[in-house]
């Protein structure tokens, strides 16, 4: 294939010299960069030996075949509706179309059918014919008003299908250069900076770290590529906030991205392949790059939480999520983010592709079932594992995972995104569905998207996230700022009916700390052999600090939440868990209740169902199908709980879930609970407490058909502390 030759000298040096901001470590590794730039299109999504493999494998298997047709239909179905006036600025019908547009393109490649891109063509005549006059809006949008993440989604579509069609013969010269320079190159605007000291837009956490800067890297990258412009190839991979940075910055040595959510992890999974990909198109296979870890400087609300200097990889990306998942691939919601399952999508199909990993081919394994037509066009294009038509076990070995993840007897700690999950199950965990396990996390922010639930858990058995977090209510309602931006929407503790900072008594949809006020707990132990993880926190109220310690008792969890402070004033401590199940009974008697629960911090979206006190041990049973879930109420005798039955929000507004309150008012207050996941064949019968010399609770004495079992509380002295 014709190729035309680029040598760039990655001017990182000469970029991070134009600002005290930029990070040191862009100036101190200089990276040279070949690229070898096909002289032909197609080479962004697609190279012509990519639709080749794709006609081939629709000419002799039906599944591809299937697919082939649903891209057809799909884009025949867009292409019967002509080019009339585009909508205007702000209107989000603009991403529809850019859809639509790379569709129609990769209809064309796929088909050769001339009709698919002369209506491509078209859609970006019409583009290049209005963007030049459009505003911009804040520096950062011309299409859209909303923010620049819209127009970078947007972009990365637009320029893809130009590359599909560019060299199709449906453009005249001036054409080409009309999409190039009014279109293409002109949008780059929206996210590339010059001037790192005088753009207002360095402030913004936004164009330099966060989920938005890999888009607007990925689209600054492409745009590079599809117009042969060395110079914006460089910046996107090594300027001072470029992809180098990313992977060395914003990647945590754990593997999870800094914002400690997994839905915006995939986001940027999701940003970054196109780029990759077209990298490797042209020469440069980012896959295989290692990048030295960059901690040189906090950057605002992303501050540095690496606990080893290891070099960093794209890899690590692919690799973490496995860790955190609970035994049906599902896994707890940090921050703004769903709770899964982890799916065969075709970002794990690319990663597959590039690394072999036989986790990935396990994933993947499972997706083969689906309808051949309800698959992603890159199944055509690319490498799925050989032996997929049966599912594979998960290769899951004890050992590191990451730079810095542990994984042993089935446990999983993040050290420097601050979670740890505990499993019932070793090894493969997948292979037990019914087995029991819980999240435990103490970790930093993560930003915005960043909830205030510090010591939060997920508890998982019976193949379901009994108690499980919501993620996030829809973005830009009121209800994310009056619920899930609060502590009572989480399974943590509140003090005083006031949020965890820094929300407070704040309603604000993005909640966010800083580097120099920082609200992140800390690990205090563990232990995989005993299957233990305790962590403290002494910033989310001030004055007060928080620890749990979480303990796995064969498939029963045990919970021991202690909450201290100076002085003897006393305080209303609100332990809190949202149970995905009904009430069947109770064994302490429970009255009906009704009102709200507060006015204020979410509380006001909880509603009363019934009351009462605990006193000793009490035993709640929640119902679900054909399962049941027993929770244990622990009491001191000297300070018996109040105990609400209420029902509060989920992450929508039209559904809700039953929420169980244990509410103490004292100076100080420890909460001791037992989670059982009933089993008919060996249910406990009755916990009996085994006090210390002080009075309190020392170890729990669980009584079943089996020997009584000795449970430990808090932490033992013989738990190892996690590395420094």
């Amino acid at each position: 294939m014709p190729v035309v030759t680029r040598s760039i000298l990655l001017l990182a040096s000469a970029m991070a010299a134009h600002s005290a901001d930029a990070p040191a470590a862009a100036a101190a590794n200089r990276l040279k960069l070949e690229l070898r730039i096909p002289a032909k299109h197609p080479y962004l999504a697609l190279t012509p030996e990519d639709i080749a493999r794709a006609r081939e494998r629709a000419g002799r298997q039906e599944w591809a075949k299937q697919a082939l047709a649903k891209a057809l239909s799909d884009a025949g179905a867009h292409v019967q509706r002509p080019w009339g006036k585009l909508p205007e600025k702000g209107d989000t019908e603009h991403r529809n179309l850019a859809n639509r547009l790379f569709s129609a393109a990769l209809a064309y490649a796929l088909s050769g059918e001339m009709r698919y891109a002369e209506w491509t063509r078209d859609g970006l005549l019409a583009y290049a014919g209005i963007y030049p006059a459009l505003p911009m809006t804040r520096l950062r949008s011309k299409v859209f008003t909303q923010s620049s993440l819209y127009e970078a989604t947007w972009l990365v579509q637009m320029v893809q299908a130009y590359d599909l069609i560019a060299d199709s013969g449906v453009f005249t010269g001036e054409q080409k250069k009309h999409v190039e320079t009014d279109l293409l190159r002109a949008a780059v605007a929206c996210f590339k900076i010059d001037d790192f000291q005088g753009d207002p837009r360095i402030k913004d956490l936004h164009y330099r770290c966060y989920n938005f800067q890999a888009w607007h890297l990925s689209a600054i990258g492409l745009v590079g590529l599809a117009v042969k412009d060395a110079g914006l190839v460089d910046y996107a991979v090594n300027s001072p906030y470029g992809f180098r940075h990313l992977l060395a910055h914003d990647v945590r040595d754990d593997g999870l991205f800094w914002e400690r959510s997994v839905g915006y992890h995939q986001f940027v999974i999701s940003a970054l392949l196109p780029l990759t990909e077209a990298l490797a198109h042209c020469g440069f296979d980012s896959y295989k790059l290692s990048v030295p870890n960059d901690r040189s400087r906090d950057e605002n609300a992303h501050y540095l939480t690496d606990t080893s200097d290891r070099p960093k990889s794209l890899r690590l990306l692919f690799e973490a999520p496995f860790y955190l998942a609970f035994p049906d691939l599902s896994y707890p919601a940090l921050g703004d983010s769903s709770r899964g399952p982890l799916r065969p999508a075709w970002q794990e199909l690319v990663g597959y592709h590039r690394y072999r990993d036989p986790k990935l081919a396990a994933l993947l394994a499972r997706g083969v079932s689906q309808p051949a037509r309800a698959r992603d066009w890159r199944w055509l294009v690319y490498d799925s594992p050989p032996d997929s038509r049966s599912p594979l076990g998960f290769p899951l070995r004890d050992g590191r995972f990451a730079n810095s993840g542990e994984y042993r007897n089935g446990c999983s700690l993040f050290p420097s995104s601050g979670v740890a999950v505990l499993r019932e199950a070793a090894g493969d965990f997948t292979a037990r569905r019914e087995s029991t396990a819980v999240s435990l996390s103490y970790g930093p922010y993560g930003g915005g998207h960043g909830h205030p639930d510090k010591l939060g858990i997920v508890l998982y058995a019976q193949g379901r996230q009994w108690i499980p977090d919501f993620g996030s209510m829809p973005y830009e309602t009121h209800w994310k700022a009056e619920w899930t931006a609060h502590t009572i929407s989480h399974n943590t503790l509140v003090v005083d009916g006031v949020s965890q900072r820094p929300s407070g008594a704040r309603n604000t949809q993005w909640p966010t700390d800083d580097a120099s006020d920082r609200v992140a707990g800390k690990l205090e132990r563990f232990e995989p052999r005993e299957k233990l993880v305790s962590a403290s926190c002494d910033r989310a109220y001030e004055g007060f600090v928080l620890r749990r310690a979480v303990r796995l008792s064969g498939h029963l969890v045990v919970d021991d939440f202690a909450v201290s402070a100076a002085g003897e004033t006393p305080h209303q401590f609100d332990y809190v868990l949202h149970i995905d199940g009904e009430l069947a009974e109770s064994s302490a008697p429970l009255e009906p209740r009704s009102g709200r629960l507060g006015e204020r911090c979410g509380y006001q979206h909880v509603q009363q169902r019934r009351g009462g006190t605990a006193a000793g041990v009490v035993a709640l049973t929640f119902a679900a199908g054909n399962e049941r879930l027993r929770i244990w109420i622990v009491s001191n005798e000297r300070t018996p709980a109040e105990v609400v039955l209420a029902e509060g929000l989920t992450n929508s507004p039209d559904v809700k879930m039953p929420m169980l309150v244990v509410r103490r008012k004292a100076p100080r207050s420890r909460f001791v609970t037992v989670f059982e996941p009933v089993r008919a064949d060996n249910p406990l019968r009755g916990i009996r407490v085994e006090a210390a010399a002080d009075g309190e609770p020392a170890a729990l004495l669980l009584e079943s058909a089996q020997p009584v079992r000795r449970v430990p509380l808090g932490v033992e002295r013989t738990g190892r502390r996690p590395p420094a």
